[in-house]
């Protein structure tokens, strides 16, 4: 079966559950806080520029990926230090375009890599799948825009919708450090709010990992299929350190509310050290999915 026949099939499907309700989520991730506390400070400090993230959902075998890629980097360099980028290549439904590829199974190449991750194919269905049914799809910040029936839309439309959330405030600050220790990535969270809030808050914390060469497919200027042997895969979705779908703030979110928070995640012996991120960001429930803050660092 081709991938434009798999691709009909995947767009019934899609039709059919657009309307599904996200159930409410029960967390059975396992709890890696090895710290946690509150306080308030006063005066309270004044608010940061807020920051935007970049969900991008992508695939080996896609060759117009390459191109979201493009346009999520050159946003980020536009705005330096205000945008922060997760590319997941999820497990199930979009397999045909994510799977590695493999010459035993007919594939022209073989991939070094798996990328797929379960959490990546839950985050994808949590957020929604997009008009198209296919890949690149990604999101602003998780939001549904004025005039879009998906949160997840095409790359082309990635940077107008990045510039309106950049002038948007954020009731919260956000600082992370991430170093490493033997085995594992010890993460310090503190999230600091400035304004009062009334909706309920969670915090989703993800490991990244940059500059792994791999064979990409993409497209030369004709348009025609090619593939990158070399290509440079970046911060693509390793783990989630919270829950897939982040970790519920219990505090009174009021003005000088301090959380503090510490985790720590085994470090998997495949991931290169010296080239994993951390980005952490706070945003609302399943259901309404907007992402208020994002911060992101190198791991020491």
């Amino acid at each position: 079966m081709n991938k434009s026949i798999i691709f009909i099939l995947v767009g019934l499907v899609l039709g059919f559950s657009a309307c599904e309700e996200v159930p409410p989520y029960i967390n059975f991730a396992k709890d890696r806080t090895v710290g946690d506390t509150t306080y308030i400070v006063s005066p309270v400090p004044a608010a940061e520029n807020r920051a935007i993230y970049i969900e991008e959902f992508t695939g080996v075998q896609c060759p117009n990926c390459p191109k979201a890629q493009a346009e999520a980097k050159q946003i980020s360099e536009n705005n330096p230090g205000r945008v922060f980028i997760l590319t997941l290549h999820p497990l199930g439904i979009m397999t045909p375009l994510t799977r590695p590829f493999d010459a035993s199974k007919g594939d022209k190449r073989t991939s070094k890599y798996d990328f797929r991750t379960d959490a990546g194919a839950r985050i994808f269905e949590m957020v929604g799948f997009g008009q198209t049914g296919s890949l690149p799809i990604g999101n602003i910040n998780r939001r549904l825009f004025s005039g879009e029936s998906h949160r997840n839309i095409d790359y082309q439309k990635w940077a107008s919708y990045a510039g309106q959330e950049l002038s948007g405030t954020t009731p919260v600050n956000i600082d992370v450090k991430a170093k490493n220790i033997p085995d594992s990535i010890e993460i310090e969270l503190t999230l600091t709010y400035t304004q009062n809030v009334s909706d309920s808050h969670y915090v989703s914390i993800a490991v990244a990992e940059n500059k792994i060469i791999d064979v990409q497919e993409s497209k030369d200027d004709n348009g025609n299929s090619i593939y990158e042997d070399n290509y440079e895969h970046n911060h693509v979705f390793r783990a989630m350190v919270t829950s897939f779908f982040g970790d519920y703030l219990n505090q009174t979110l009021v003005p000088g509310r301090v959380i503090y928070r510490k985790y720590r995640i085994p470090r998997n012996e495949a991931w290169n050290s010296a080239n994993l991120e951390v980005l952490a960001f706070v945003h609302l429930s399943t259901s309404q999915k907007n992402v208020l803050h994002v911060k992101g660092t190198k791991v020491q």
